[in-house]
């Protein structure tokens, strides 16, 4: 959890954006590591209770800052907290023990739902990756080039915008951010931002990142499938890139194409210039992956963006 998802959180909550928030005689706060802090007298009933109740592997709410599943012995004076998820169900079950209502997990989802909204709206999914590196003349400098070279197959450019228009189905479409889906993360700092959008079922992922001088659009597939792989399409010092990233029994592989030097190869081997054949495996992999995202956003979403055909209305 970063400072951004903990301000969206305590958003929902009632508070402004603030660097400590105090609740129940307790501080939360954020340091430059991935949790909240919180500090201040839980009684033990209450620790006991978030102990018992919530998994830690899952929600990482960590008595101490302990990486173990350390079991309070009495109150408890501080906690790391590492998901939204920990954060949520805390601050509910905290407020249910003071108020005596025990209406907590019927909360939890509405909550958890409501700071997903707002991270979107924090973070301006409606700029597609196109316009973004074409909004500033320093990022259209080095872009605009690669979008009308002549030596790109344009069916590979097809499949890219494509690829790009799944993994932030947001920049294209009419969607409700106030009802977003899936899980959301994010942060928005000095104008670079980076936003998740996560499969509740499956935990897959498709991630898009902007940054002052780039992108990247990732797909991933986690690794409780048969094995996890990752799909990138970036911009960097070394130029724009779709790369295929897979991890399995046998370690990492990692396939890239380079379409600004058009070389094609593993990541730590030798490049050759692109082939009719390399254009074929990227096309045919590419589409594989478009499927199973575009999947999971209509799943989610209710759009079908490989034919624009809007299934239902949220």
């Amino acid at each position: 959890m970063n400072k951004f998802e903990l301000d969206k959180t305590m958003e929902c909550f009632g508070f402004q954006r603030n660097d400590h928030y105090e609740m129940y005689g307790c501080n939360y706060y954020h340091t430059d590591k991935y949790f909240t802090i919180v500090k201040g007298r839980t009684p033990y009933e209450l620790a006991l209770l978030i102990s018992k109740k919530y998994d830690n592997t899952i929600y990482k709410i960590r008595v101490n800052g302990n990486q173990e599943s350390e079991v309070p012995r009495g109150d408890v004076y501080k906690y790391h907290i590492d998901t939204i998820e920990g954060l949520v169900a805390f601050i509910l079950e905290t407020q249910d023990y003071y108020s005596k209502t025990q209406e907590c997990s019927k909360k939890i989802e509405d909550v958890l739902n409501l700071v997903s909204s707002k991270i979107l709206h924090g973070v301006n999914p409606h700029i597609s990756i196109h316009d973004w590196m074409l909004e500033q003349e320093n990022r259209k400098g080095y872009f605009k080039p690669l979008l009308i070279n002549s030596s790109l197959d344009f069916k590979i450019r097809k499949k890219i915008e494509l690829f790009d228009n799944i993994i932030n189905p947001f920049a294209t479409n009419e969607l409700d951010l106030d009802n977003p889906g899936f899980i959301v993360r994010g942060y928005n700092y000095q104008g670079n931002n980076c936003f998740s959008l996560i499969d509740k079922e499956s935990n897959i992922s498709m991630t898009t990142i902007r940054k002052e001088n780039g992108f990247v659009t990732k797909l991933h597939l986690p690794s409780d499938l048969p094995y996890e792989t990752n799909v990138y399409h970036y911009f960097d010092q070394n130029g724009e890139i779709i790369a295929f990233e897979t991890y399995d029994q046998s370690g990492l592989s990692r396939i890239e194409y380079n379409l600004t030097d058009n070389s094609f190869g593993e990541h730590y081997g030798i490049k050759h210039s692109v082939t009719k054949e390399d254009k074929k495996f990227i096309l045919e992999t590419l589409d594989e992956y478009i499927v199973l995202a575009n999947n999971v956003v209509t799943k989610n979403l209710g759009i079908n963006l490989t034919s624009k055909k809007l299934l239902r209305k949220k």
